[in-house]
């Protein structure tokens, strides 16, 4: 079985979506390959969303509320503006190497959404792959030289131009769903 999402890090529903999966994967035993499509939110040079007490709101409403029924912890990013997510999503390049795409983009969710750390700030990236034992120096050169920079873009481009309406967007296989599962519930019962 093959997993592939669209998502942004900066997404609630991305979190919160990917960590309903991860216990429905979890109670059928399952350990899919996984694919990932960045759709940045805000990617440069467009203005990054600033953080305020109507995001607050919003997101206590819709977002804590729905991760509680689900028993999965979510805390509201502080972070203003958010960070952008192209370097987070060019780490996916080596984390893949390594066998650890699933783990990373995992790690980086939590970093923001139940840490509160600046997944745009290289260094944050940096130790997020050294703890998932990620070669540190070959992570930091790749992120650093840009090295993945050229590729990521042409394929958020490419997304971008796919057809969706949010994220994130889930297919298993090839098939994309029509909406995205928001129980661990309905999750069980796609991957029958």
């Amino acid at each position: 079985m093959k997993i592939s999402i669209i998502l942004d890090f900066v997404c609630p529903y991305c979190y919160v979506g990917e960590k309903i999966l991860e216990k429905a994967l979890k109670e059928k035993n399952l350990k899919p390959e996984f694919r990932f499509f960045p759709y940045e939110l805000s990617p440069e040079p467009k203005p990054q969303p600033i953080v305020n007490e109507a995001s607050k709101e919003y997101f206590e409403k819709n977002i804590v509320n729905w991760a509680k029924q689900e028993n999965i912890e979510v805390n509201f990013p502080t972070i203003s503006p958010k960070p952008r997510t192209a370097l987070a999503f060019e780490g996916i390049y080596i984390a893949e190497k390594y066998d650890k795409g699933i783990e990373y983009v995992r790690a980086v969710l939590e970093a923001y959404w139940l840490h509160n750390k600046d997944i745009g700030n290289v260094e944050i990236l940096i130790e997020i792959a050294d703890n998932l034992l990620i070669p540190k120096f070959e992570f930091a050169d790749a992120l650093l030289s840009g090295k993945f920079k050229e590729a990521h873009q042409k394929l958020n481009t490419e997304v971008s131009e796919f057809d969706f309406d949010v994220v994130p967007t889930f297919y298993i296989d090839d098939t994309q769903l029509e909406t995205f599962p928001r129980t661990t519930e309905k999750w069980l019962e796609l991957l029958k």
